[in-house]
């Protein structure tokens, strides 16, 4: 294969990033816990996702904090739909990933999979779930990142309503509420559940995240449940402007590093591929992929490969490292077959990039069009070849910076990102 040669892209935008998050958390949500008035020694179940948010352990603890500071107990409960295999075991390991222990936390955390039916909705007849434990504490704490969602576009995707609908809901819930989804839409079910849920589970508050292009936490806020609509709605309006782009219109081929769970519920972000969960279509109208190729499978990720389907091509150690129980667990229950479709499996890189320029018909390496990036959480660097530098769209936000040789290959795989090795 020719060398491709290649630059570091870095994006300028500055937001700013909260340095003491487990305080912001606690001092955000205070005052909220304080107009609910919780009885002394009330137990407090307070929610812990799946997504690799930053900070998450500290948020956690300072919203735990809170919780103690308004004299009541706070525990934590799994709320991650069928993630984690669907078991309780599971998800208390996909906590554990992102750092969230009882110990890291200072709390009790609840994973067990069972639920109470809280009653069945007027608008389209959808049967309303929560997680067990949660509905007999004596209040819910919900929190959750507000961001733009991989499946679907609106004024609230990926946030509190879905935390409380899908969260709460574990796995029966889950798969409840992607049927519906499949008939009448996203964000409609959210609503509509979320709704359900706020008016007959003690939930006292939402505690919303917003994160920065650099994977920062940028915004905590807390919001009474009669606030959490409209707050939540503005919150993803300035989290679009936030996340993380690549500024192309079409590329060649784009190379994700490494995937999971952790950096999104599809694995790959499809906001910033481009490319939606069925793998054909756009998410998003730019950038538009011709081939993607996909080298890691995230260890916080647990073996579900939920969005490998989005791949033209993977590794071989990519493949191996699949849990298919978990994978098709999670696919199926978010009625998405399409996600986890084996792309070609090639043994090496330089196979791979070869196989997939091939496809992009791209004859000469050293003309195509090509990004290389850690993972679609973490695009505040990016690597570009030249030939895409010289398409890249005019935008200040990104400055092009020193060559570099993570498009090239050292006997079959390309060199190390730069940085240094992947964790």
């Amino acid at each position: 294969m020719t060398t491709i040669d290649a630059r570091l892209v870095r994006d300028t935008l500055e937001a700013d990033a909260i340095a003491d998050v487990a305080g912001a958390a606690c001092a955000t949500l205070a005052p909220v816990l304080a107009r609910a008035r919780l009885r002394p020694g009330a137990r407090v179940a307070i929610t812990a996702g799946s997504r690799g948010i930053a900070r998450i352990d500290a948020v956690l603890r300072g919203a735990c904090d809170a919780v103690r500071e308004a004299g009541a107990v706070p525990f934590l409960v799994a709320t991650m739909g069928s993630h984690g295999g669907g078991t309780g075991a599971g998800q208390r390991a996909m906590l554990a990933h992102l750092g969230v222990s009882e110990h890291s936390i200072g709390a009790v955390i609840e994973s067990e999979m069972d639920v109470i039916e809280v009653g069945t909705t007027d608008a389209h007849g959808i049967a309303v779930a929560c997680d067990a434990r949660a509905a007999r504490a004596d209040a819910i704490v919900v929190v959750g990142r507000v961001k733009p969602h991989t499946d679907f576009t609106g004024t609230i995707e990926s946030g509190l309503l879905k935390m409380t609908a899908i969260g709460l809901g574990k796995a029966i819930g889950a798969a409840r509420y992607h049927a519906a989804f499949a008939r009448w839409g996203y964000e409609p079910i959210i609503r509509e559940v979320a709704g359900f849920l706020m008016a007959r589970v003690p939930i006292v508050a939402g505690l919303a995240i917003v994160e920065d292009n650099r994977g920062g936490t940028h915004a905590l806020e807390a919001f009474a449940p009669d606030a959490v609509v409209a707050g939540e709605e503005r919150l993803l309006r300035q989290a679009r402007e936030l996340m993380p782009k690549l500024p192309f219109a079409e590329l060649d081929l784009l190379i994700v590093d490494r995937m999971g769970k952790n950096y999104s519920g599809t694995g790959m972000d499809t906001n910033v591929t481009g490319r939606a969960v069925d793998g054909r279509t756009q998410k998003v109208p730019e950038p538009v992929i011709d081939q993607l190729y996909v080298r890691e499978l995230s260890a916080e990720s647990d073996g579900n490969a939920t969005g490998i389907g989005l791949a033209d091509f993977c590794t071989r150690r990519l493949a191996d490292a699949i849990d298919w129980e978990a994978t098709y667990l999670n696919a199926l229950t978010a009625a998405q077959p399409a996600a986890v479709r084996l792309p070609v499996v090639c043994e090496h890189d330089r196979d791979a990039i070869r196989h997939a320029l091939n496809a992009a018909g791209v004859p000469d390496a050293a003309h195509a069009r090509v990004v290389r990036v850690r993972d679609t959480l973490h695009v505040d660097t990016f690597v570009a070849s030249e030939a895409a530098l010289a398409a890249m769209r005019d935008d200040a936000r990104y400055a092009v910076g020193d060559p570099t040789d993570a498009l090239m290959l050292a006997d079959d795989d390309l060199a190390p990102y730069p940085g240094g090795v992947l964790a």
